[in-house]
């Protein structure tokens, strides 16, 4: 609610909130979007204000206030964000330097590398959940600040195969905390805040690596499956992507689509 109110109350105008609902048009809202709101801000901001007003007019509907949204058929264009991975060199630099000095983070980190887990999967992640007889982990839920524990994001469950390095990982966790908590991964402030992308960026830099979000940490790990060659069906079982285009977008990352196409020039 707050964030609606700081969106809608900073980009549309202030006499919006004496019209009539059944007065807007849809020339009207594209105006305000497209025209009125300050020409220099970005188009993410402009989408987020449009998803923000096609929300409250989609409310009005739910609730028969009107009888359709008038700001329906409008989108704001937002280029893609350039995903970043990191190399294998970059990727063992810093699971050694988070380890070596002690980072709060290094099991959090480790994790994602080892297993392409989501952010939220590994703060649910339960030792119910690990079988390490049987070498698999089975995700099944996730956690969200807004929701709690819920279904994953696809609401289909999936197993990951433990690698030898996950399953040191493992290993040293659960001696470490196996009689501790539930939870594998320990709950730090700044992961249950949503912050674990400012912390990860910020030792990336310490560190003298590429700079990365954190879930750029689960791009490498299907990139990383993908260059060696892991079939595609294989790696989309395993990370959960339920479209091909999803993975897509990895495949042009890794480069495995081309690779080798010049060795006939």
């Amino acid at each position: 609610i707050i964030g609606y109110e700081k969106t809608l109350g900073k980009w549309i105008p202030k006499d919006w909130a004496r019209k009539e609902l059944t007065s807007f048009s849809k020339t009207e809202i594209y105006q305000v979007v497209f025209e009125k709101i300050d020409p220099a801000i970005s188009n993410h901001v402009r989408a987020s204000v449009l998803k923000k007003i096609k929300k409250i007019f989609q409310m009005a509907v739910d609730e028969g206030l009107l009888s359709k949204n008038p700001a329906q058929g409008i989108s704001v264009q937002v280029s893609q964000n350039e995903q970043k991975v990191l190399n294998s060199e970059e990727a063992q630099k810093l699971l050694q330097a988070a380890k070596s000095s002690g980072h709060r983070f290094y099991p959090i980190f480790a994790m994602a590398l080892f297993s392409g887990m989501r952010s939220g999967e590994m703060y649910a992640l339960k030792w119910s959940d690990i079988d390490l007889e049987a070498g698999l982990i089975a995700v099944t839920k996730q956690w969200t600040s807004k929701d709690g524990v819920t279904n994953t994001k696809t609401r289909e469950n999936r197993v990951v195969p433990i690698s030898e390095d996950l399953r040191k990982l493992l290993l040293e966790l659960k001696n470490q905390r196996g009689n501790q908590s539930e939870f594998v991964l320990p709950h730090l402030r700044e992961w249950t805040n949503g912050e674990q992308a400012e912390v990860l960026r910020e030792f990336c830099k310490v560190i003298g690596i590429t700079s990365i979000k954190f879930h750029d940490l689960r791009a490498t790990f299907i990139t990383n499956m993908l260059s060696q060659g892991v079939p595609l069906v294989t790696v989309m079982s395993i990370v959960g992507h339920r479209k091909m285009a999803t993975t897509d977008v990895y495949v042009r990352l890794a480069g495995v689509n081309v690779k080798g196409a010049t060795e006939k020039l």
